[in-house]
């Protein structure tokens, strides 16, 4: 018998509801047995522990062939990440099962960018292949104020690495910022395309001095957190060890650094 088939299976629930998405999956060994994603308009706490259930059954596990239990902690709505977390951690008490964090924001960057490379058009070149991505997820925080960070990406199976700490900030500001990043860079370390990804309507506009920094490297992406990408990344999580006490696992909220909180009240 290989390797392999002695090692015991490793079978995860992955929960994640920073977003208006309700995204639920079951992974064994790192691949998604059942994975279901709904918009939930950020009304969570209706027909979370249902949808639970069902994709559970759907992936034929029970509570009790769980072996670990990942949560994306945020930053993104406070109400859906709380309920999420809560869920996620009483589970994890319940069944007595090691408990993952993950960003919310990982979760969504890589939705974002496995919808965007779908399309031809942005396929990279043979000779761009040693090249990296740049993600930028987002998720309206209202009054001109975005979730983000910064991710990269070195090959489209991969998971996402965080360039810069998941934050809320003012739009405008982020996009300085990010501009400043990227000039700042060696033209041999700049990233081949730069996605941005999420909740981007409200605040395309805002993305101008970027994109006349890169011009069609630029690329901008409307969708939503989706739950295989989710269980993707809570899996690694769990697999790679990075697991808490139940008890000692803690939304990451984020909150405005103080100049930009005196700026957003003098707006």
């Amino acid at each position: 018998m290989s390797d392999i088939k002695e090692q015991p299976r490793k079978r995860f629930l992955v929960l994640d509801t920073a977003t208006a998405s309700q995204a639920v999956a079951v992974t064994e060994n790192g691949t998604i047995l059942a994975a279901e994603s709904s918009q939930a308009d950020r009304n969570h706490s209706v027909g979370l522990l249902d949808r639970i259930i069902d994709v559970l059954n759907t992936a034929g596990v029970s509570r009790q062939q769980l072996d670990g239990i990942a949560v994306g902690v945020g930053p993104g709505s406070y109400t859906g990440i709380r309920i999420a977390v809560t869920t996620a951690k009483t589970l994890a008490w319940t069944l007595k099962l090691p408990v993952a964090g993950f960003s919310s924001l990982a979760a969504l960057s890589l939705s974002g960018y496995h919808a965007a490379t779908i399309q031809p058009a942005v396929q990279p070149s043979q000779a761009q292949a040693a090249a990296t991505d740049w993600i930028i997820p987002l998720i309206d925080a209202r009054r001109a104020q975005v979730y983000t960070g910064l991710f990269t990406l070195h090959d489209e199976q991969s998971i996402p690495v965080s360039l810069e700490q998941d934050r809320i900030v003012l739009m405008e500001l982020w996009v300085q910022s990010l501009v400043e990043t990227y000039r700042a860079c060696e033209p041999s370390e700049r990233p081949r395309h730069i996605y941005v990804v999420g909740e981007t309507t409200a605040h395309e506009q805002r993305l101008t001095p970027l994109r006349e920094l890169v011009g069609d490297a630029l690329i901008v992406v409307e969708h939503t957190l989706d739950a295989h990408e989710a269980g993707m990344i809570g899996a690694a999580a769990l697999l790679s060890g990075h697991t808490e006490p139940a008890h000692t696992l803690l939304p990451n909220y984020t909150q405005l650094s103080e100049a930009e909180a005196n700026l957003l009240r003098q707006s």
